[in-house]
């Protein structure tokens, strides 16, 4: 490692930390509006989205200005669970831990209870046997739906799974899936999780390395294609691998039809935005585009 990249990775991971938050935030600002309700609040191609922006309605007033939802709620516990673990994931402290959130919310930031629960995650939590055997109670859930549940519940708080142990790629590619498996099964939920997980640790190796973001910035497709490589692992058939491919490599936004009626919480499209945000030169502008495309962020 040379010396310049300390400071610089130490950067990039807490930007990965505090991505996720603020990201999450302002996707609180049209989440669960149709993009004509987006359009009239925020404007037709906004420069600038703010908290202060937010609309007052039942479902943003749960949430103080500049707060974030769920979605980051659960990182944290993910990273509460592997700090108190001395760096070990296990599913089971886990589950512990997200059905406390789950009645308790975070009572240290004001919460009374976990907010913004989304459907699955719910189902598999309220299970009597959850915290003693979640991978076996998320896999019969999925089974129940006749395998064919795969919301971004589980890719929506990976991303500091990325992060920990991010210079040995086994070991992130196994605490994601230990992570992901608790509640979401479905190998599309957990190839979407492998995928995100793998780009971060892949993107913090390379400033360990080299010690710049300038060759990340013309490695972007290499990436892509290593992350996809390795979230194949988990998929059985070319069909799948196939349609992950698409959603992965798309370079234009509205391929991904993210307001789909009926797959608006699928874990591709949120997979896919976040891909083709990476591919763009201007986070702003990318995660505004995304906020005022993307009406439903997470389930």
């Amino acid at each position: 490692m040379q010396v310049n990249s300390t400071n610089l990775l130490a950067d990039q991971i807490l930007a990965t930390i505090y991505g996720q938050c603020v990201g999450d935030a302002l996707g609180l600002l049209t989440e669960f509006m149709s993009k004509k309700e987006a359009k009239k609040y925020y404007g037709n191609k906004p420069r600038n989205l703010e908290y202060s922006q937010k609309v007052p309605d039942f479902h943003r007033s749960r949430w103080a200005e500049g707060d974030w939802t769920d979605d980051s709620d659960h990182m944290f516990v993910i990273l509460q669970s592997i700090l108190y673990n001395k760096g070990e994931v296990i599913a089971t402290d886990f589950a512990v831990r997200i059905k406390r959130w789950m009645r308790k919310g975070f009572p240290d930031l004001g919460d009374v209870a976990g907010m913004g629960i989304g459907a699955t995650t719910k189902a598999v939590l309220s299970h009597g046997s959850f915290t003693t055997d979640p991978h076996k109670i998320a896999s019969e859930c999925w089974e129940n739906s006749q395998r064919n549940i795969a919301p971004n519940g589980a890719v929506m708080r990976t991303s500091i799974l990325g992060i920990h142990q991010w210079d040995d790629l086994d070991s992130v590619f196994r605490n994601t899936l230990e992570i992901c498996k608790t509640t979401h099964y479905d190998p599309r939920c957990q190839a979407s999780t492998v995928a995100t997980t793998t780009c971060i640790a892949l993107m913090l190796q390379q400033t360990a390395h080299h010690g710049d973001g300038k060759k990340l910035s013309k490695n972007v497709d290499l990436l892509i294609k290593q992350s996809y490589d390795t979230a194949c692992k988990v998929l059985e058939t070319d069909e799948q691998k196939q349609e992950l491919w698409f959603y992965m490599s798309c370079t234009k936004l509205k391929q991904l039809q993210l307001a789909e009626p009926g797959k608006i919480g699928y874990t591709y499209k949120c997979l896919g935005a976040g891909f083709w945000a990476f591919k763009q030169d201007n986070f702003k502008k990318a995660l505004i585009k995304v906020v005022m495309e993307f009406y439903f962020h997470d389930i």
